[in-house]
């Protein structure tokens, strides 16, 4: 656990003393601290295990990997964070949800429509305990790093300023957009445009690094994602990242794919294009586009394209493996399950907040989580893809680091009181529900 300061018990009504609510972490944002003893998996591209190591962490920013004897010998003033040989894994990034949709859960599968009616009923407050419920739930699953995509068209106007405010307080990284589709009306679209632009503005004077405004774009046809991102892009007048929806059932298989989609730009973000023609992905793989999906995989000559995960309206959890994961015929199936979860979404996400994010390497964000995970064979290097499809993903995560700043330790939320994130977004969730009749 996490050395934490003396702090001062709070007296009852009756004078009778009571320890404190929410113990404060030993090391103040900034301070350097060396986490370990602990299994280190390296990330990136080719992974590593590192046995008995440490990992120094001084500001936002990883300083130091390696055994951790030497570490803490060399500097032996420093606070510790004693990881009792858990293993230590990058932060993930979940490339493509609704949080504002977490409000929902209990409702049933959702057909588009009643999604619509269900995101109108959405007020300020809503928006923000849902997102907060969301990143809490995402923290206990490792997720450090979150692709937003959002819509409340009865509170459109600083509805993005509360999933940001959100992400703050909890202290995770987010991504986020107010989504404008091909079958909204010119108005809406002009507002939802604004709404992104704005938010990416006060974000900028706040000198935000946790925080990143997108343009969102929806489309269930190729002529009508062409003519949504002229309007966008032309409305927008600003250069955001882009993070395109693909309409569950997309037409666009047999006509080709250039215009806007091919021209010089930053990589963006796609989703759902689980049905994505040959085209799309060819073109995808050749711009270094990320393609983000729920499910775990394009089926037949669309694999080339070369997938993310994301929750989208799920649980906020890395997607359980599946057989074709574990076994698959294909020799590297383990392997690409690997690169699903710590590879491509971090990709994409350093070009938002850093280089560096999904590895363990001096330099880099100090973005991972700390697991138990104590399994009955060795974990090393040669054995981590089949330990990851057979309990790692999965593994109870005891502590979480954001740039530098422990946001779970012992495996308790330190940065916001749990049960009043839950109790708050069910109260909300009752006051939508009713509004939905």
């Amino acid at each position: 656990m996490l050395a934490r300061k003396d702090v001062e018990p709070t007296r009852t009504q009756g004078g009778a003393l009571e320890p404190p609510a929410h113990p404060v972490p030993f090391h103040p944002s900034g301070a350097p601290v060396i986490v370990g003893p602990c299994r280190v998996v390296t990330g990136g591209a080719t992974p590593h295990v590192i046995e008995s190591a440490g990992v120094r962490v001084v500001g936002a920013h990883i300083a130091q990997v390696g055994p951790i004897g030497p570490l803490r010998e060399a500097y032996p003033g420093e606070a510790r964070w004693d990881a009792g040989d858990r293993v230590l894994l990058p932060g993930l990034v979940d490339a493509h949800t609704h949080l504002a949709r977490s409000l929902a859960r209990g409702l049933g599968p959702l057909t588009p429509a009643e999604w619509t009616c269900y995101e109108r009923a959405l007020g300020a407050e809503d928006v923000h305990w849902a997102a907060l419920a969301a990143l809490a739930e995402g923290i206990r699953h490792g997720i450090t790093t979150v692709c937003d995509v959002h819509r409340s068209a009865s509170c459109l106007d600083l509805s993005l300023s509360e999933v940001a405010s959100a992400a703050e307080r909890i202290g995770v990284r987010v991504a986020t957009c107010y989504v404008v589709s091909d079958d909204d009306l010119p108005r809406d679209r002009l507002l939802a445009v604004r709404e992104s632009v704005g938010l990416a503005r006060e974000l900028d004077r706040a000198h935000s690094g946790r925080a990143c405004a997108m343009l969102g774009v929806r489309a269930h046809t190729l002529e009508g994602l062409e003519a949504v991102l002229d309007h966008a892009l032309e409305s927008a007048n600003a250069r955001l990242p882009v993070h395109v929806e693909l309409g569950r059932g997309f037409d666009g298989g047999h006509q080709r794919w250039g215009g806007r989609l091919s021209g010089e730009r930053e990589c963006w973000l796609w989703a759902h294009a689980e049905r994505a023609p040959l085209g799309l992905a060819r073109m995808l793989r050749e711009r270094g586009d990320t393609l983000a999906s729920p499910e775990h995989g394009i089926a037949g000559r669309e694999r080339e394209a070369e997938l993310a995960w994301g929750s989208d309206d799920g649980i906020h959890a890395p997607p359980l493996p599946t057989d074709a994961d574990r076994i698959g015929r294909e020799r590297n199936a383990a392997g690409d399950y690997y690169q699903r979860l710590y590879v491509r979404g971090a990709h994409w996400a350093a070009g938002r907040f850093g280089d560096g994010l999904g590895v363990i390497e001096p330099g880099a964000p100090a973005d991972f989580a700390l697991v138990d995970y104590a399994p009955a064979t060795d974990l090393e290097t040669s054995t981590l893809r089949a330990h990851l499809t057979t309990g790692l993903a999965r593994a109870p995560v005891w502590g979480v680091m954001v740039a530098g700043e422990a946001v779970m330790d012992d495996g308790a939320l330190v940065t916001v009181d749990e049960a009043e994130v839950s109790a708050r977004a069910r109260e909300c969730a009752r006051r939508v529900w009713d509004r939905l009749g």
